[in-house]
């Protein structure tokens, strides 16, 4: 019996070592349960967190898309403003030299508007001449017929003698 006993002691003993063993190892699977789940955990905050940079990443490439866009329009827009204000550039000058030939017109006119009137003013003081010559004419060949008419009746009277 003793045989048996001690069989029954180590049996008990290898139970309860096998007990501890059993209850050591299932804290340590419960410990490792809780780090699972913890690691679980991490694992879904950062697939959350992956998931929103992917989200925050596809606006942030939206939002650059969107701005290369309006750079694009404001190129153009430079582009366009450049233009009109070469134009703009272009037909000023094209005016001011517009401008400078009317002002060359205008004063030409005044001269020629001058020269007229001179002319008009000589004109007529040659009109004046004209009527005065005319008159002396008139009274010049009037004397010389007279002269004329009276040389005439002194050769007759000459020639009557």
């Amino acid at each position: 019996m003793d045989k048996i006993k001690e069989k029954l002691e180590k049996l008990r003993i290898e139970s309860d070592t096998h007990l501890a063993r059993a209850d050591k190892a299932e804290q340590e699977s419960k410990q490792l349960k809780a780090e699972l789940q913890k690691r679980d955990n991490d694992v879904q905050n950062l697939t959350n967190k992956v998931t929103l940079l992917q989200q925050d990443l596809e606006r942030a490439e939206k939002r650059i898309d969107e701005v290369k866009l309006r750079k694009g329009e404001a190129d153009k827009e430079d582009a366009q403003i450049e233009a009109l204000q070469r134009k703009v550039t272009m037909l000023e000058h094209h005016l001011e030299e517009k401008e400078k030939g009317w002002r060359e017109a205008t004063d030409k006119a005044r001269q020629y508007e001058m020269s007229a009137e001179q002319f008009e003013r000589k004109s007529k003081q040659l009109d004046g001449e004209k009527l005065d010559l005319e008159k002396k004419l008139e009274e010049m060949t009037a004397k010389y017929n007279v002269v004329k008419a009276e040389l005439e009746s002194t050769l007759k009277g000459l020639e009557d003698l």
